[in-house]
């Protein structure tokens, strides 16, 4: 079940949830990147070597700084009554003690990047007792994006995201790690086979990618255990359907559309302004977009 099937079938069985058993019959495996569905196939409390495969894959790290152990924490992030909480869908630490805080992003929302370092710097700031020293541990972000985020960056997939100063390097216990799966997707159909990227993550993907339509790339047995573990026969109906509740959460759908219509508007003024040869910063003023955004739209 590939992504748009996916979104198909959640709003059917919203409708009616007796639909469910129709889409068994269709399908068999479920959507992997999921929210529910994925933390199936990742969250091994005994066993958490396929998540590290996975960890190491999706965030490139090499030598000393790759995972060899992983421990799966109860999410502990409590928020002010007024607040919201930030919940990532696994959070963990490994062999050193470093966070570990991943999610799988299923909208392009423009909130997205608010949201995401919402969540980090309550996480974050979880990590100092009250009565100790500001000494951070080093932090890993891992978000899997379902959707394309950065239009702009048509052959860039994966994206490195660290805190810099004047361009150099300033505070280097935080990495992000952004990976737009249907990005990837289009980059490596579009180019020859020799010249594909040859890496970890270049091969799950590719792995994930056949997993959604007809999955044949049986390598070796991580990727077995994932196509077994994926299979609609081994997902209860309990579970799905609370997939289904999440994916056709009414207040995010219209919150997400609101914002992006509102840029989309931005931008179709930005450019009616370039084209009339008005100044940059007058373009700014009257569209809210930032310099760069308008740099951009100018090409």
């Amino acid at each position: 079940m590939n992504k748009t099937q996916y979104r198909l079938m959640a709003q059917d069985v919203k409708e009616n949830r007796a639909n469910l058993a129709k889409y068994r019959k269709i399908f068999k495996y479920a959507y992997p990147f999921g929210d529910k569905v994925f933390k199936r196939l990742m969250i091994n409390q005994v066993k958490p070597e396929r998540f590290i495969v996975f960890l190491n894959a999706m965030m490139g790290l090499e030598g000393n700084r790759r995972i060899k152990e992983f421990s799966f924490r109860i999410q502990e992030m409590p928020a002010l009554p007024s607040q919201k909480k930030p919940i990532f869908d696994i959070v963990g630490t490994n062999q050193a003690g470093e966070p570990v805080l991943v999610e799988v992003q299923q909208n392009a929302s423009q909130l997205f990047i608010d949201r995401l370092f919402y969540y980090v710097s309550r996480a974050i700031s979880t990590l100092v007792p009250e009565g100790s020293r500001y000494r951070l541990p080093h932090v890993y972000v891992l978000s899997i994006l379902t959707e394309d985020l950065f239009d702009n960056e048509p052959n860039t997939y994966f994206h490195h995201v660290n805190l810099s100063k004047n361009g150099r390097p300033f505070y280097d216990k935080f990495d992000g790690f952004l990976v737009e799966v249907d990005k990837f997707c289009k980059i490596d159909a579009r180019l020859p086979l020799l010249n594909r990227e040859q890496s970890e993550r270049a091969d799950m993907l590719r792995f994930f990618n056949e997993l959604m339509e007809d999955p044949q790339y049986l390598q070796n047995d991580l990727y077995a255990k994932f196509i077994k573990d994926v299979s609609l026969e081994k997902i209860e109906d309990e579970l799905l359907l609370r997939e289904v509740d999440e994916m056709t959460d009414v207040k995010y759908e219209k919150e997400s559309s609101f914002l992006d219509g509102m840029d989309a508007k931005a931008r179709e003024m930005a450019r009616k302004m370039l084209a009339k040869n008005k100044p940059i910063e007058e373009i700014v003023e009257f569209t809210g977009l930032s310099e760069l955004e308008i740099l951009e739209i100018k090409g």
